[in-house]
């Protein structure tokens, strides 16, 4: 069970958002599972409701700061989207990961297009391979947990050329980050990838000025930004300006539109 839909949740018979319905399969328990802390209060609302069915009712989720043990396809995220690691070996200082998940674990590689790890390439050399094998077997490829740019190796972007890409995600989350991004932009477009191919978080809402720049340098430098506020575990109320910017740079149509007016004035 979840509160909402989004892009991740499974779609089956056994897969179920909100309020439980008048037809409920048979079943032995019912895991209600929360993502964002600030969903906290809906989801144990939720959880009251399904015990009135009778169902033994679980409560858990990043939210919740489950560990997360191996991954089994299709339990709390859609199929095609897999897990082959948990947890990163970096400490930054707005990253719930390490402290959720702990350091880098490698998990047996399930067949799946999107790659949801935290830090793929803080992998093995050995486990990347056995997943790049996987990876030659799918089409429509999303590389979207985000790639550590000072991770990426020549021969990683190698094995990536060899690949269906649809998407690759690299990272930009603060200022000092920039240099190293924008030089991973210049060789993954050397490699053959285009703008489109290109994404990159980017998470903002401290400067706007400086936000704003760095997202159209990442855009001029060659790969499509995805603006992301900041949230930390108690949720921030953003003034209009930081939420229109959130919009405008998380949506490429609209600003591959806002560039093209810019460079026409320029």
């Amino acid at each position: 069970m979840f509160p909402k839909v989004t892009n991740f949740t499974p779609r089956d018979d056994y897969s179920f958002v909100g309020e439980p319905g008048l037809f409920i399969p048979e079943h032995k328990e019912v895991h209600v599972s929360c993502a964002f802390t600030w969903d906290r209060p809906y989801v144990e609302y939720l959880a009251e409701q399904w015990k009135t069915t009778g169902s033994v009712v679980k409560l858990g989720g990043p939210a919740y700061d489950d560990a997360s043990g191996d991954f089994v396809p299709g339990f709390y995220v859609r199929k095609g989207i897999t897990f082959t690691s948990r947890g990163c070996p970096n400490n930054c200082k707005f990253c719930h990961v390490p402290k959720r998940e702990g350091k880098i674990r490698e998990l047996p590689i399930t067949e799946g297009n999107i790659i949801q790890d935290n830090n793929f390439l803080a992998c093995s050399r050995g486990h990347r391979e056995k997943v790049y094998q996987m990876l030659k077997q799918q089409a429509n490829i999303d590389l979207r947990g985000g790639l550590e740019v000072s991770r990426l190796t020549d021969w990683d972007i190698e094995q990536m050329r060899s690949l269906r890409i649809n998407k690759l995600w690299i990272a930009c989350d603060t200022r000092g980050a920039i240099k190293r991004v924008v030089k991973a932009i210049t060789r993954l477009r050397n490699a053959g990838f285009n703008q489109n191919h290109i994404r990159c978080y980017v998470l903002i809402g401290d400067n706007m000025v400086e936000n704003q720049n760095r997202l159209k340098t990442i855009y001029n430098a060659g790969a499509l930004p995805f603006a992301q506020l900041y949230q930390p575990e108690e949720k921030i109320i953003y003034a209009k300006e930081w939420k229109d910017l959130a919009r405008i740079w998380s949506r490429p149509a609209i600003y591959k539109a806002v560039m093209r007016k810019e460079a026409s004035h320029a």
